[in-house]
């Protein structure tokens, strides 16, 4: 028996404020990425489809979002009409009211789609000797923890959950994996095995609020293989991504800082274009960025989104003023208004500490605090995602 196991699909995520023909060029980044795991999922005609929130970006989905899943789900139910999928909601998908299932409640009226938002659902199919445990986000956070009891009259057993497994007597969800014949785990964005037969398929794009941080690594899902758990990952090509290691650059010095600036982003192999890219710097204040006003909107338009960050150094003076803030203090009188935008648009992943980011988004995303090595999560240098299907 083959599984598939897909997370953290994120559909309607939007990030950078970059728009194309309408649309919000990371969410259409998203919505590919999931197209080319349900192509994929499809070619490998698994026995059992799993799919570990977050689905959606947010519990209320746009209708691009929504439409993109629909639409994957009736690809995979007309290639494998008799493959059953499973879905667990995660913090994502799940409404504040507590008596709101959210959108990923009407998925259940798909033909062979069961979809767990609030309440465990225990679903056996027994033409395959399976049952499965769905136990979504919301019944991990109420207590008392849900029953998790395999099915002995099944051959095999396959929990689904979207939240933390406790490790010994810590926080979250109790499982003993040894009842278990494959254990899928969701609201992790980095595929990892945690145990035999444990694992977290990972985000099948970068979607946190800090990409960078995730620039090294592959993503994709993964496929069971039952008995034995044999787990395999499966990479997908998406968005490239760079996250340069912080580089010492001059202060109070423009034509040095606008070289330097431009020596660092030659140096990126394959240029900037269509690419996330992080720049950090070491050295300038945040108000020496003033200086690169004539050479970021080049840059900028270039690439689908070019963040450049100051570090600062260990002897710096601790300091709560924003640099955003900073910078915009130290654009002269007869500064254009347009000065102002860019560098709220550049500088805007920057905060007090280096790492100011949006709104969490309750993946355990954050930036760093500007020390040691650097801000954002460098991946070293140069560090780039796998190239974008052309």
């Amino acid at each position: 028996m083959i599984l598939a196991h897909l997370s953290d699909l994120h559909l309607g995520h939007r990030a950078f404020d970059r728009w194309e023909r309408g649309v919000n060029v990371r969410e259409r980044d998203v919505a590919q990425s999931v197209q080319r795991a349900f192509d994929a999922v499809i070619e490998r005609r698994p026995d059992l489809v799993i799919i570990t929130g977050d689905v959606f970006d947010r519990p209320d989905p746009s209708p691009g979002a929504l439409v993109t899943l629909t639409r994957g789900l009736e690809a995979l139910h007309s290639a494998l009409p008799d493959t059953p999928v499973v879905m667990v909601a995660g913090a994502r998908d799940t409404p504040r009211r507590s008596a709101d299932a959210g959108a990923l409640a009407a998925l259940d009226a798909f033909p062979n789609v069961e979809a767990a938002t609030v309440m465990p659902r225990s679903i056996s199919y027994a033409r395959r000797s399976l049952h499965v445990l769905l136990i979504p986000h919301t019944a991990v956070l109420r207590g008392p923890q849900p029953l998790l009891e395999p099915d002995p009259r099944m051959e095999r057993n396959v929990l689904v959950t979207c939240g933390r497994v406790a490790h010994g007597e810590g926080p979250g969800l109790q499982v003993d994996p040894a009842e278990w014949d494959y254990v899928a785990l969701g609201s992790d964005h980095t595929h990892r095995v945690v145990g035999p037969g444990v694992a977290y398929a990972g985000s099948l794009e970068r979607v946190g609020s800090a990409p960078w941080r995730e620039a090294g690594e592959e993503k994709g899902f993964v496929t069971v293989e039952l008995p034995g758990a044999e787990i395999r990952f499966h990479p997908l090509p998406g968005r490239p991504v760079v996250a340069l290691a912080p580089s010492r650059a001059p202060t109070g010095d423009p034509e040095r800082l606008r070289a330097r600036l431009a020596e660092v982003v030659r140096e990126i192999p394959g240029g900037i274009d269509r690419k996330v890219v992080r720049v950090q710097l070491r050295g300038p204040s945040p108000s020496d960025l003033v200086a690169l006003q004539g050479l970021l909107p080049e840059l900028t338009e270039a690439a689908v989104h070019l963040s450049v960050g100051v570090e600062r150094t260990r002897t710096e003076p601790w300091t709560k003023v924003d640099p955003l803030e900073r910078a915009r203090a130290a654009l002269p009188p007869d500064a254009p208004p347009e000065a102002g935008t860019l560098l709220e648009r550049v500088l805007g992943d920057e905060g007090p500490r280096g790492g100011r980011s949006v709104a969490g988004d309750g993946d355990g995303e954050g930036d760093g605090d500007g020390l040691g090595d650097g801000l954002g999560g460098t991946a070293g240098p140069g560090a780039e995602a796998p190239e974008e299907a052309s």
